[in-house]
């Protein structure tokens, strides 16, 4: 399959969507290093030129016209509620546990309140739900409308979680607006309306371009299904490859760790001496804080993910403590580091917990994880969409688990297929030449991570093959694997990574796996409220993260030549 010929990599103006022009796009220009923390700390002059955001660190302008719409037609200016805001979701679950969120994680009482939206040619307010209960799946969604005072939460609901409305599923409910009616459900989120994705299918009164939606859905969700089984069965022959029923797709990465992990939390009749998490080594900064408000009753974060961290867990373990998971990623995000995996099967088959292994960074084409893992979680988002326009996540179970059944079980029950079929179309096609465009990303970042530890103002290079851990990632890489599209440089001089991050002529921004390269000072945007702590367990601040794209080598060493020329020690 022949690869698109990318153009040398460029710098774009600040707040310009990446990719530039697309109302979809899940990354925005950050290009100098003042920039980065701009929206999180609240700077005008950077959030008033952003055309797009990472769809979790911010509510894209398409969804927030929709929550607009919904607030000027289901509250009314004479309420007693005047400051009040408003968050969407494609189903009535995700916008309960928002509610609940809400409720327990602000200071003091907040009023809530859940709307029901549906298509229905006649419009207005429904006096049941139950009187569209023939609407298509996306002709429907619910919004929670809550207090103002409660908005720094209901931004971490949305920015941890990832259960909000996708940019395309807002695009397209705005088209049916005129003919969308609602019903208001309880406060305390006890509504009578259906879920949105439980209703009947077969009536012939429902919005027919859903309908159309939902058959182009299928298809595209199955060339998904089938990609993914194919792409993470193991080369290990005495593990069977998992079935098409085996892999769930979610709307978003993190809606699939979330999801997983709420799965896999310890019926009431079990000893809660079990009901506990554990996130192994650093992973990416959202999934830490998911696992641990999940609802387990002990938590552990081994934020070092070495061989010391894992025999303080096997002390744990052996002393009598009982956990129920434990989560990892392959390699971890920004340090690029491996856990042991086979020490970490090792002792969950005998201390009988759940092993859940993060890909997103590894990707199906360089690691094989079925050996070890119980789950395997993927943001689809990343490499496997490559083109920056959809979100998208999965979680694959082990049919060779041992707790295959039970995982299966509970996964099912509490799934919800919300991933809708406009960004299922994109994902399906721009995957299918994951293949190739892994393997040049491979080449690209291995030649670029080659480069810079040769340079005299860089500390050091994290890398797969350059870490003490790299005989880790042998251990799972496949036959034809490489290392992976991402690694991160530590300068010797925090005033060097500074300026040459400004000077760096190649798009900056969240995100990684897009098919141009991207280049983001990490812990200046992930742990920007936290950068002392993060930096005392191991990411420093100053730490310049890189996903390597498609661009020709040649481009790509050039622009990084000309961003380390003329370094001075000036602050």
């Amino acid at each position: 399959m022949t690869l698109p010929e990318l153009p040398p990599p460029q710098m774009q103006p600040l707040g310009t969507s990446q990719p530039p022009g697309d109302k979809h796009a899940v990354s925005v220009s950050l290009p100098t290093w003042a920039s980065v923390p701009g929206r999180p700390l609240g700077y005008k002059w950077v959030i008033e030129k952003m055309e797009a955001n990472y769809p979790r660190m911010g509510v894209n302008t398409i969804v927030q016209n929709l929550a607009t719409a919904v607030l000027d037609r289901c509250i009314s200016p004479a309420t007693d509620r005047p400051a009040t805001e408003c968050m969407l979701f494609p189903s009535r679950d995700a916008a309960r546990r928002c509610v609940a969120y809400l409720q327990e994680h602000h200071e003091g009482e907040v009023q809530t309140d859940i709307i029901y939206l549906v298509y229905s040619p006649k419009g207005g307010v429904l006096r049941t739900a139950n009187a569209t209960r023939g609407s298509p799946p996306w002709a429907q969604f619910h919004a929670v409308i809550y207090d103002t005072e409660a908005q720094e939460q209901a931004n971490h609901f949305w920015s941890i979680f990832g259960d909000g409305l996708s940019t395309r599923h807002a695009e397209f409910l705005l088209t049916l607006w005129p003919d969308m009616s609602w019903i208001r459900c309880d406060a305390r989120a006890k509504c009578n309306a259906p879920s949105a994705f439980t209703v009947a299918k077969n009536v012939t009164n429902g919005c027919p371009t859903a309908r159309i939606l939902d058959c182009e859905d299928q298809t595209a969700k199955a060339e998904i299904r089938n990609r993914i089984t194919r792409l993470v069965a193991s080369e290990n022959p005495n593990i069977s490859r998992p079935s098409t029923s085996d892999v769930f797709l979610y709307a978003k990465g993190m809606c699939a760790i979330a999801a997983v992990a709420r799965a896999l939390m310890p019926n009431a009749e079990f000893n809660n001496d079990s009901s506990g998490a554990v996130v192994f080594g650093w992973p990416y900064s959202e999934t830490p804080k998911c696992v641990s408000q999940t609802g387990y009753d002990r938590y552990t974060f081994y934020s070092q993910g070495t061989s010391e961290a894992l025999d303080l867990l096997e002390q744990a373990l052996s002393s009598g403590r009982r956990i129920r998971v434990l989560f990892c990623e392959i390699p971890s995000n920004p340090l690029l580091s491996t856990p042991d995996l086979h020490r970490i099967r090792a002792l969950a088959s005998k201390y009988d917990f759940l092993v859940v292994c993060d890909e997103t960074l590894g990707t199906f084409v360089n690691v094989d994880v079925l050996p070890y893992a119980d789950i395997v979680v993927t943001s689809l988002t990343k490499i496997f969409n490559g083109a920056g326009n959809a979100m998208g996540g999965s979680a694959v179970i082990n049919p060779h688990s041992r707790h295959y059944d039970e995982i299966h079980t509970k996964l099912s029950a509490i799934y919800e297929d919300v991933l809708f079929p406009g960004d299922a179309g994109v994902l399906a096609q721009n995957s299918r030449d994951l293949t190739e465009r892994v393997h040049r990303c491979n080449a690209n970042a291995f030649a670029l991570a080659t480069f810079l530890k040769t340079q005299p103002a860089i500390e050091s290079v994290l890398y797969p093959p350059f870490l003490p851990t790299g005989n880790l990632y042998e251990r799972c890489r496949r036959v034809d694997g490489g290392y992976g599209y991402v690694l991160s440089v530590i300068f010797k001089n925090s005033a060097h990574a500074v300026q040459f991050y400004d000077r760096l002529d190649m798009c900056k921004g969240p995100s990684v796996g897009t098919n141009f390269s991207l280049a983001l000072p990490y812990s200046q945007l992930a742990h920007v409220f936290e950068l002392d702590w993060a930096e005392e367990q191991g990411i420093p601040k100053h730490i310049v993260r890189f996903s390597v794209g498609l661009e020709r080598e040649g481009d790509l060493i050039a622009c990084v030549v000309k961003a380390l020329q003329g370094l001075t020690d000036d602050q």
